[in-house]
């Protein structure tokens, strides 16, 4: 058979941070690589900006892949259901919050208030959270892989909040509705519908968080 060069938009482009730095623009520049139709786009060099991928909405699909640690409100209020946001360092403050649709994942440790006021969507976060994840959460999954902070889950109303690991003081405070989930890797039988919602909540994600999914399923989660 013939060997055709791939689509042009099939190849991962990237944008070199750095050389923007403004959040706006960054996010003009995304919004124009994703109505180009590309399906991969890295955002390189990326070193505590604000607002990365923050209120983007389309109906794009297609994989936004950070490297390096971005600041405060990580694809807050992103509202694009085919699009996964990840980043493969840490996020500041507020991460995910307003999340309408989509998938964001966080595989280093979470700032403050991670998922605050959610929405809809899948928010990962597979390292440390800080205080008060999941506040006045409304709908969608949160699933917190690694130990969280005081008061994960405060006000929450609805949505369901898994954690798979260790939950601070004042869990849950002031919640009012949704789902909070404790699912672990050694709980009594009854939490195996748990444990199954959840790998069914991160199933679409799943490809980069083998390594925390191992770690808090072992061999449950292969």
């Amino acid at each position: 058979m013939e060997n055709r060069p791939a689509p042009a938009n099939s190849i991962p482009v990237a944008i070199a941070i750095p050389e923007i730095r403004d959040y706006r623009s960054i996010n003009l520049e995304l919004v124009r690589l994703l109505d180009q139709g590309h399906r991969t786009i890295r955002l390189a060099g990326v070193g505590g900006q604000r607002l990365l991928a923050a209120g983007i909405a389309g109906d794009w699909e297609a994989v936004i892949d950070l490297d390096g640690d971005a600041g405060p409100e990580l694809a807050a209020g992103l509202d694009a259901p085919g699009l996964t946001v990840i980043g493969r360092g840490a996020a500041e403050d507020g991460a995910a919050s307003g999340l309408r649709a989509g998938r964001v994942v966080v595989l280093g440790p979470v700032g403050t208030a991670f998922g605050y006021a959610q929405r809809g969507g899948l928010a990962v976060a597979a390292g440390f959270a800080g205080p008060r994840a999941g506040l006045l959460q409304a709908g969608g999954d949160l699933v917190l892989m690694g130990d969280a902070g005081p008061m994960a889950g405060e006000l929450q109303a609805g949505g369901r909040l898994f954690a798979a690991a260790g939950l601070g003081a004042h869990a849950g405070h002031g919640r009012r509705g949704g789902q909070l989930i404790r699912v672990g890797a050694g709980g009594p039988a009854g939490q195996d519908a748990d444990r199954a919602a959840l790998l069914s909540a991160i199933a679409p994600v799943r490809r980069w968080l083998d390594d925390a999914t191992t770690a808090a399923f072992g061999d449950a989660a292969r």
